[in-house]
């Protein structure tokens, strides 16, 4: 048998209270290495969308400068040929929602990426193209529960945007649904 030395005890506890405290760091610095790959990888996921919206983008102008540089002196314009004039009921339209601060060209582009392989003119395309699929105009109009609240808008054909900015509610809105 061994022999026990008396205070053997006390440094034995001192041990093991030293190794409870390595263990409960080694455990908070794995959390927050977990919490940094994640944030990490969501970083990453955001700058490969950035890169491929760039990309897109990129690519579409790339192709509209050399169309542009080709079609110089023809009267209509590539957009023009592309869509087809406004109507006057549209040309009005397209006017309120270009001049609503819930319509982002840059955003409606980023986000829908074969608009702008199509060449198309954003807002004209929201006018005409906003229910199928449903697209938002920008960040801060939800067209999908807009249609929700107001199934009638579909029946009547009309442009969510449009209906939502000629309603009394629309007047002023900076966005909808609104916050509460």
């Amino acid at each position: 048998m061994v022999a026990r030395v008396p205070g053997d005890d006390s440094e034995l506890l001192r041990l093991r209270a030293e190794v409870a405290l390595l263990r409960d760091e080694l455990t908070t610095a794995r959390t927050a290495q977990e919490r940094f790959e994640t944030r990490l990888a969501k970083m990453r996921a955001a700058r490969n969308e950035a890169q491929k919206s760039a990309d897109v983008l990129s690519a579409a102008l790339a192709e509209r400068l050399r169309i542009d540089g080709s079609a110089r002196g023809r009267k209509r314009s590539l957009l023009a040929r592309r869509q087809g004039a406004p109507t006057a009921e549209e040309q009005r339209e397209l006017e309120l929602i270009r001049s609503s601060p819930l319509f982002d060209a840059g955003w409606y582009l980023r986000h829908y990426h074969d608009v702008v392989r199509s060449g198309e003119e954003p807002g004209l395309h929201f006018l005409r193209h906003a229910t199928r699929p449903i697209r938002a105009p920008g960040p801060d109009f939800d067209t999908a529960r807009y249609l929700d609240d107001h199934p009638d808008v579909l029946d009547e054909g009309v442009n969510p945007l449009v209906h939502f900015l000629l309603s009394e509610d629309g007047r002023g809105a900076d966005r909808y649904p609104p916050e509460v």
